[in-house]
């Protein structure tokens, strides 16, 4: 019998399956790209515009392009760093690029840190490089597009947070799993 073999499961959090979550998933994006492009239109005006010429889209759209893929690096680095030895790899489902393992448990905390690590590291990573470019209005523009990817990571932290007899969370191919370690509660 392993370690975590005596937890019980408390819910199954299906990202990639539950259409109901996948629609709070879709609003919760919307809503941060509209604030997103709302303080930047508000910051290009009292800052008196940013000069928005070829190089400018393009930066947009490469600096867009390439947080996806460091998004999961990301993911895939905390998980190695937080459950040493787990098994990390890649998957592709309906438009989602997803770090996945082979069923790791670790407790809570770690994994609202390996859920949230991109959206923090991966946001103020391209904030900085556009800013350090000169170019204030395309930081916000670039974190807060990465920022309204990050909706379903989000989601799973508030389950896993919202649930007060969550002690560890399981990865799983479509999402997570919340477990109830019983020796833990008080």
């Amino acid at each position: 019998m392993g370690y975590h073999d005596h937890m019980q499961k408390i819910a199954e959090i299906d990202i990639l399956g539950d259409k109901d979550l996948q629609q709070r998933v879709t609003r919760l994006s919307l809503v941060i790209a509209a604030i997103t492009l709302v303080a930047a239109v508000l910051l290009g005006a009292l800052a008196g515009g940013e000069e928005i010429g070829v190089w400018w889209w393009v930066a947009l759209a490469v600096g867009s392009l390439v947080a996806l893929p460091v998004h999961e690096l990301v993911h895939a680095a905390a998980f190695k760093l937080l459950c040493p030895g787990c098994r990390v790899s890649f998957g592709f489902q309906d438009a989602f690029l997803y770090t996945k393992t082979d069923g790791a448990v670790l407790r809570r905390a770690c994994m609202v840190a390996v859920l949230l690590a991109p959206a923090a590291l991966v946001s103020a990573a391209v904030a900085a490089a556009a800013t350090l470019a000169g170019c204030p209005v395309l930081a916000v523009l670039l974190a807060g597009l990465h920022l309204s990817g990050c909706s379903g990571d989000v989601l799973m932290v508030a389950e896993a947070l919202r649930e007060p007899l969550c002690t560890h969370v399981r990865d799983m191919e479509t999402g997570i799993s919340l477990l109830s370690d019983a020796s833990e509660r008080p």
